[in-house]
């Protein structure tokens, strides 16, 4: 299990590729017209993206993949990205389409199936598309971060607990990112209209990277977090995620 999840880690860091033209043959239908920004829509997008990466979300929704996948891609369609993204996004799910997802047991799946699953670089070319899509708004970029990492804190930290490094690695991308929504200028507009109780949730996650070990300085000691100190992190992230599916981020 730990292998798996360090391989998953890194190849989320290394997603850096080129971009597919929008395929003519689409399978989920028509694009929707430009519209503004739904923090909503770009905070789904962050945690279906971050869940569809993982061979036990795709196991779970093997009988029902094309509707599972056609919510992501409307999702996609409504926040206007760009067809290379589409074209992505349609490519990697040809692909994760034929994988034997009816074999639980990945030991049983070839070796063709296992590495393309692990390192086929199409997942790469729809995910660095989708990134500069979200990145051409502050609001995008912060509400797709938000939902994917929000996911990963409540959904696959309880999962890879018994993982203590790997579970610290994720909470530090988290702890990252978050500390820069509640510190940095750039997104003071956005992190300034959530509700209190969510910048309050966010603000002690980020408050994790004073625990957590520095990986720019290996001579810095730091204690590491605790069993306690990530039942809190996984509990604060699910105030974040409550908000957002009642779509309460926001005070407005």
């Amino acid at each position: 299990m730990k292998k798996l999840l360090l391989i998953f880690l890194t190849a989320n860091a290394l997603c850096v590729f080129g971009s597919p033209l929008f395929a003519a043959d689409n399978p989920f239908g028509k694009t929707a017209a430009p519209a503004s920004v739904n923090i909503y829509d770009w905070y789904n997008i962050g945690e279906f993206v971050d869940a569809m990466g993982y061979r036990r979300f795709n196991s779970s929704v093997y009988a029902t993949m094309d509707d599972t996948y056609k919510e992501l891609f409307d999702l996609l369609s409504k926040a206007h990205v760009s067809d290379a993204t589409l074209g992505g996004f349609n490519e990697w799910y040809a692909i994760v389409k034929a994988l034997p997802w009816d074999k639980p047991d990945y030991s049983t799946w070839t070796k063709k199936d296992q590495d393309t699953w692990e390192h086929s670089p199409v997942y790469g070319r729809f995910f660095d598309s989708l990134l500069e899509d979200a990145r051409k708004n502050i609001e995008s970029r912060f509400a797709f971060w938000l939902g994917y990492h929000t996911l990963d804190l409540v959904w696959n930290v309880p999962y890879y607990q018994q993982d203590h490094e790997g579970v610290q690695k994720m909470i530090a991308g988290a702890a990252g990112d978050f500390l820069g929504f509640a510190t940095d200028p750039d997104y003071k507009s956005v992190f300034s209209a959530l509700k209190p109780e969510v910048q309050t949730a966010i603000t002690f996650i980020a408050s994790m990277t004073k625990k957590l070990p520095d990986p720019n300085n290996p001579l810095k000691k730091r204690q590491g977090l605790t069993p306690d100190d990530i039942a809190k992190v996984v509990d604060a992230a699910k105030v974040i995620q409550e908000a957002a599916r009642a779509s309460q981020l926001t005070s407005a």
